[in-house]
């Protein structure tokens, strides 16, 4: 077959030319709209941008100085604090470190509290109180126990009274002790890791000062007189009188200082103001070790209070630190036999602790009870506190 084409060549040629500036209009109008959606794009970015930075410098400014129209919630600006150099340095904050550590919780004097005011056959009570299952709120200085009263006389209840007294009549202590300083003539606290508490075989408790342990600040032992007109200067180097330093050289006065170590042992507890003021004065029987007597020590409490004739005033040390901050709350308690067959009370008892007696800062805390027993942070006598709760036969027989 034969096809006859009728258009002219011209024609041909000028319908390809049409389609070849058509495709080249679709490709212009293409890319023109890709432009502006590049260029959109981009603006809306910088001008995001734009607007996140402008918020960003009236936020700086509000936290900072408080200019402008600020939101609550940026809070109190910080050039408005008077205290900001210590807020934004590094070394400021570390010089809080000591306040924190002072101001932590020492929750483990809960066993102190405990093995103080609870009744004790061991310790020749007529009455007893074990317990268990302990729970503690740190946040409201509560601790909340089930116990099991037991009595010689098989009234549980009397363990429960005695228990309740004895708890509301203790009282706490803390203090420091003291050293006199030769160079200031005063006073001075001993830090508290140079001394370890204990109790002799008369019940008197003592703290063992560590003497000559580095950080207890010891007084040094004299220097022997030379009539050398040499010296030492501050790094130690031996030195003529014209100030220079002679190498190689050590002094007979480096030879001779030491620092002598030894324990010395500090009363805590005095039976009144007198008795205090004899023993820091070295004329008490206690002060004495041996045929030396050691003066110049003593214990500074900070809730022990005395009366106008110098005596010990119960009353008013047990109103300045007690260790309950209100009543006990008493609940659940039911009278009958325990697994043992022995005649017992169970109960659980809740009791706010005064917060004072868990603060770390408050050195050397002691824990004091009616009875006189008490129990210093050196010793926590557990053994013997704790007992398993029968809940199947303690309260079969209620009164």
């Amino acid at each position: 077959m034969y096809e006859i084409s009728l258009v002219p060549d011209v024609k041909s040629e000028l319908i390809r030319k049409l389609k070849i500036r058509n495709l080249v209009f679709l490709i212009c109008i293409i890319v023109a709209a890709s432009c502006g959606a590049v260029f959109i794009i981009m603006f809306s970015i910088i001008g995001g941008q734009g607007i996140k930075l402008s918020a960003q410098d009236v936020e700086l400014d509000c936290r900072s100085e408080g200019k402008g129209k600020c939101e609550s919630k940026y809070g109190t600006p910080v050039l408005k604090f008077e205290n900001e150099s210590e807020l934004l340095t590094i070394q400021d904050q570390m010089k809080n470190m000591a306040y924190l550590n002072q101001n932590k919780i020492k929750f483990s004097r809960v066993f102190n509290i405990l093995d103080t005011i609870r009744p004790n056959y061991d310790r020749g009570d007529e009455n007893e109180v074990k317990i268990s299952e302990i729970s503690a709120d740190i946040a409201n200085n509560t601790i909340t126990f089930d116990a099991l009263g037991y009595s010689l006389n098989n009234i549980g209840y009397r363990a429960l009274e005695a228990f309740k007294k004895s708890a509301q009549r203790s009282y706490f202590d803390y203090g420091s002790y003291m050293r006199l300083d030769s160079e200031s003539g005063e006073y001075v606290a001993i830090p508290s890791f140079c001394i370890k508490e204990e109790t002799d075989n008369d019940g008197v408790i003592y703290g063992v000062y560590k003497k000559g342990t580095p950080g207890c600040e010891a007084p040094m032992v004299e220097k022997d007189d030379t009539e050398d007109t040499e010296s030492t200067n501050e790094s130690g180097d031996l030195e003529s009188n014209t100030g220079v330093a002679i190498e190689g050289e050590e002094t007979t006065d480096q030879k001779a200082e030491e620092v002598k170590q030894e324990n010395i042992r500090i009363r805590r507890t005095y039976n009144d103001e007198s008795d205090l003021k004899a023993y820091k004065n070295g004329n008490d029987r206690f002060a004495k070790e041996g045929t030396e007597t050691r003066k110049g020590y003593y214990f500074e409490s900070k809730c022990i209070q005395y009366d106008s004739d110098g005596a010990f005033d119960e009353s008013a040390t047990l109103t300045e630190c007690p260790v309950l901050a209100g009543e006990p709350e008493i609940s659940d308690s039911a009278y009958g036999r325990d697994s043992d067959g022995t005649m017992a009370l169970a109960f659980s008892v809740s009791l706010g602790i005064t917060p004072d007696v868990f603060l770390s800062a408050n050195k050397h805390m002691l824990i004091v009870s009616p009875s006189r027993q008490n129990v210093t942070d050196s010793y926590i006598q557990i053994k013997g506190m704790f007992g398993a709760i029968k809940d199947k036969n303690v309260g079969e027989e209620e009164q």
